[in-house]
């Protein structure tokens, strides 16, 4: 499944006024998560399944987009872009709730205008594992063993 991002610039600048900010979404390469037992491709399905739980349906979606987008190049998102992406229609607060608790669960790193997101997520912690639901919870051992 492939779709196209809003803009993809090699070279993007910024521009920003209270109602509109651009930025640039690059990949974020991290050879020791993407080594580890267990480590999960961002833009995968089993991403989805495991991490929404504990991340929260907006900013995994978000997560998944940008690194599909972000393993073929840097691509230019507007704060409008998202929103309207991701069907939370025109709110920029939203947005930033859900792109800074990226930044805290380590998903993505916001410098400036340049947001890097993982290409792959590091297994679960045991605190996400117990948050989630019994019947993933059960299965993620499983999940585990497959990999």
């Amino acid at each position: 499944m492939s779709t196209t991002a809003p803009t993809i610039d090699p070279t993007p600048t910024i521009t920003s006024t209270a109602e509109h900010v651009t930025f640039t979404v690059d990949a974020w390469h991290d050879p020791i998560v993407e080594a580890a037992a267990g480590a999960v491709r961002t833009d995968t399905d089993d991403a989805l399944v495991w991490y929404t739980p504990s991340i929260g349906t907006i900013g995994m979606a978000m997560a998944h987009r940008f690194a599909r987008h972000a393993t073929d190049g840097p691509s230019l998102w507007t704060i409008e872009d998202i929103a309207l992406t991701f069907g939370i229609g025109n709110s920029a607060a939203r947005v930033w709730r859900s792109l800074d608790r990226l930044d805290r669960f380590g998903i993505t790193r916001r410098t400036g205008d340049r947001i890097a997101v993982r290409l792959w997520l590091a297994p679960l912690t045991q605190r996400q594992i117990a948050q989630l639901p019994p019947y993933l919870a059960a299965a993620y051992p499983e999940h585990l063993a497959q990999r």
